[in-house]
């Protein structure tokens, strides 16, 4: 079989010449027999951390404490990480002790799935102790030895496995379904950040629905915060893949599931502020649009991106039938680009304007006049010229003193 790394050769070629042993490890692998992009190539050697940077010369010591340097070669980074075995995860996450080990056999023990146990040497010779070879042809996926034991060292590994059971359209073996049923509460355990990046991927995977169903099957997603009453038929009912963006997903995801309080979701799972604010923003537009067509108004204030995703999110959730999207979407556009302005920035008067001609100290007022003005001058109630903007504004002035 001929090597398919050939940036990593180098590499390899090296270690071996000065006595070491050296492999291609884990996902590269199991990316190539699944003929999938493969963006990260590791290495795993007999060579101690030292070894590594004294034979190459641009090193990055990014986990040398467990053995791991990285190998900056053509351009790329090559982690490359001493054979070790690790034991005690008294935190559910990082092994209490970390030895080096000689044998590759024991540094392959330590993984989590069979499908990412694989090394191939530099003739292209697969290594595959736990039929992880086998278990991509079967598109299933098993822990390396007893799941219990694999999931108490890390309980990350139950949304890992279900992540890649997304991605990869794989499914559970029926020993990891039971495993990850009976250990779903360690879940808790876990930062919500790792578990959220784990949750990210899953629905973004080609395999959503039936990773939906594990997560359901496996009661882990019951204990994830505040989807305690979460709904298996509606979540499965979601078309995700027509959907483009995190934000997107996550969008369809609540508004399915009936959850509003997206200000306590987004601080329980700790989204940051901008991820928060894009999701409420989409899932706000998408209730209105459920209810009413665009129009110039509604497309300026959600904007044509919001838009586009909201009539996604619409064809996610049954709303618009999928082959009426691109209908939709030229209507968005042609409405936005109608549109006499595409921001605030576009209106020929501004805040200073308004404070000069009233005389008035800024506050909540200032605010209302130009979302005002911006949906008078969308909708053709006003030109955009100063002049007109000033009448306008005058106009408004006197109304409002005799309503007071």
């Amino acid at each position: 079989m001929t090597f398919p790394f050939n940036d990593a050769a180098f590499i390899l070629d090296r270690l071996q010449d000065h006595g070491f042993e050296a492999y291609v490890v884990g996902g590269a692998v199991r990316d190539y027999l699944l003929n999938r992009p493969i963006h990260d190539v590791d290495v795993a050697t007999s060579a101690h951390p030292a070894d590594v940077v004294s034979l190459f010369k641009r090193t990055v010591p990014i986990g040398i404490d467990h053995g791991t340097v990285a190998v900056l070669h053509n351009g790329r980074s090559y982690e490359v990480t001493t054979f070790r075995s690790e034991s005690d995860y008294d935190d559910y996450r990082h092994p209490n002790q970390v030895d080096f080990v000689l044998s590759l056999e024991k540094d392959l023990m330590r993984r989590d799935f069979t499908i990412n146990a694989l090394a191939m040497d530099q003739n292209g010779e697969i290594i595959d102790l736990f039929e992880g070879k086998k278990d991509i042809e079967l598109k299933r996926i098993r822990t390396v030895g007893r799941a219990e034991e694999r999931i108490t060292e890390d309980p990350l590994r139950m949304m890992r496995g279900i992540r890649f059971a997304s991605e990869l359209s794989f499914t559970l073996g029926q020993t990891e379904r039971q495993a990850f049923r009976e250990k779903a509460d360690l879940l808790k355990k876990i930062s919500i950040e790792r578990i959220n990046q784990e949750m990210a991927r899953l629905l973004a995977g080609k395999g959503v629905i039936q990773a939906l169903g594990l997560l359901f099957e496996t009661d882990c997603i019951y204990v994830l915060p505040m989807l305690h009453h979460a709904d298996e038929e509606k979540a499965t009912r979601v078309h995700y893949l027509a959907l483009q963006t995190n934000e997107e997903r996550w969008a369809a995801f609540l508004i399915n599931q009936g959850i509003e309080d997206v200000p306590a979701f987004s601080k329980y799972w700790k989204w940051s502020n901008d991820e928060r604010r894009h999701v409420f923003q989409l899932i706000k537009w998408t209730k209105h649009r459920m209810h009413k067509e665009w129009n110039e108004e509604s497309i300026y204030f959600a904007g044509i991106r919001d838009a586009r995703a909201v009539n996604r999110i619409m064809v996610a959730l049954g709303e618009v039938d999928e082959q009426e999207l691109d209908n939709q979407q030229c209507k968005a556009e042609t409405l936005w680009q109608n549109c006499p302005i595409h921001s605030r920035a576009g209106l020929a008067a501004t805040g200073n304007h308004f404070i000069d001609w009233s005389g008035a100290k800024p506050g909540p007022w200032l605010a209302k006049t130009i979302q005002d003005l911006e949906r008078d001058v969308v909708n053709g109630r006003i030109n955009n010229e100063l002049e007109a903007i000033r009448s306008w504004f005058d106009n408004r002035q006197i109304t409002q003193k005799k309503q007071s």
